[in-house]
């Protein structure tokens, strides 16, 4: 009972990660640490558990998340997904020699007010975590 219960808290965790992600245009990225903070959890890391959690032909665009130094986050191997790569390019995004893209082009703006209003945000909350945590990214000068 209690393994059906915490998987039921960890689909209902990757399903708000999800959500997050869904928002992200073509063209655009964001970091692990954003969307961990979008979607109110403490841990950048639980954000990339839930992409790997991902099945292969999810609509859920995971290739627009990537590492808060601009680059594709390693895989299993070592090495970035050469998939992110291609979708990434597909879209008009390209990585420098340094395998970084250029935040000052591309980065995500974070969600908009309506989507935050409708998914229940608190976006006082949300200012000033964003805040607290010394978010300075361009991703933090959310749209009204």
């Amino acid at each position: 009972m209690v393994e059906s219960g915490h998987r039921s808290k960890t689909q209902h965790l990757h399903e708000r990660i999800y959500r997050v992600v869904r928002q992200i245009p073509a063209g655009q990225a964001a970091t692990y640490g954003q969307v961990a903070l979008v979607a109110g959890l403490p841990s950048a890391r639980m954000v990339g558990r839930a992409l790997a959690a991902l099945p292969g032909k999810s609509e859920v665009p995971w290739h627009r998340v990537i590492n808060s130094q601009g680059k594709l986050a390693p895989r299993s191997d070592g090495k970035p997904d050469p998939e992110q790569r291609r979708r990434l390019r597909a879209e008009g995004v390209h990585l420098d020699r340094q395998g970084r893209i250029d935040f000052a082009r591309v980065a995500w703006t974070g969600p908009t007010w309506s989507f935050l209003e409708a998914e229940g945000y608190d976006l006082e909350e949300l200012i000033l975590k964003s805040r607290h945590r010394r978010r300075t990214g361009p991703w933090c000068r959310w749209r009204f």
